[in-house]
């Protein structure tokens, strides 16, 4: 199989796979965007007499989310799934760690994935500033290839996975 690039570049479709939540496991990754999300920092508030609540930029985030999961008709991966994230990066200050989350909430929330805890790895790099969105491949878990290319001043880069079918158990861990 061919590395799929997680890049502002890539042409994938979304909801490649073919197969439904509760079928047999995909041969190839969902892939969708999102708009880049707030950072963690900027999700909740504390609020006097009520604890922490959400803040209104990722409640605006969270309709955005919503609504391009929704037009993307993305098709739901079963079971424990491997996620490859490409964000934009809108400033040399952010942290990438900060976005997974909302992301990950999102894509719980939109039923692509039946939780997080189904989440076994994951990998995450930044991407060149191009129209705010993150790039987000979801593999069935397994054994996956996975190599990361920087970009020519290694602020940015993107993970170019491919899945592994060699015939080979997918070792030590396959008990």
């Amino acid at each position: 199989m061919s590395a799929v690039a997680v890049t502002a570049n890539s042409d994938r479709r979304a909801g490649r796979s073919g197969q439904g939540v509760g079928s047999a496991v995909v041969a190839e990754p969902v892939t969708f965007t999102l708009p880049v999300p707030p950072s963690v920092n900027q999700m909740f508030r504390n609020v006097r007499g009520k604890g922490r609540v959400k803040t209104e930029a990722y409640d605006q985030w969270r309709g955005a989310a919503k609504t391009s999961l929704r037009l993307q008709a993305i098709t739901p991966v079963a079971g424990p799934v491997v996620a490859v994230f490409g964000v934009e990066r809108g400033s040399l200050a952010a942290d990438i760690d900060n976005r997974i989350k909302a992301m990950l909430d999102a894509i719980v929330a939109a039923k692509i994935i039946l939780d997080d805890n189904q989440v076994t790895a994951f990998a995450a790099a930044w991407l060149p500033r191009a129209n705010g969105l993150a790039h987000i491949q979801i593999f069935p878990a397994g054994r996956l290839g996975i190599e990361f290319h920087p970009s020519k001043d290694r602020a940015t880069g993107g993970w170019f996975p491919a899945l592994i079918n060699d015939g080979e158990p997918d070792g030590p861990f396959d008990q």
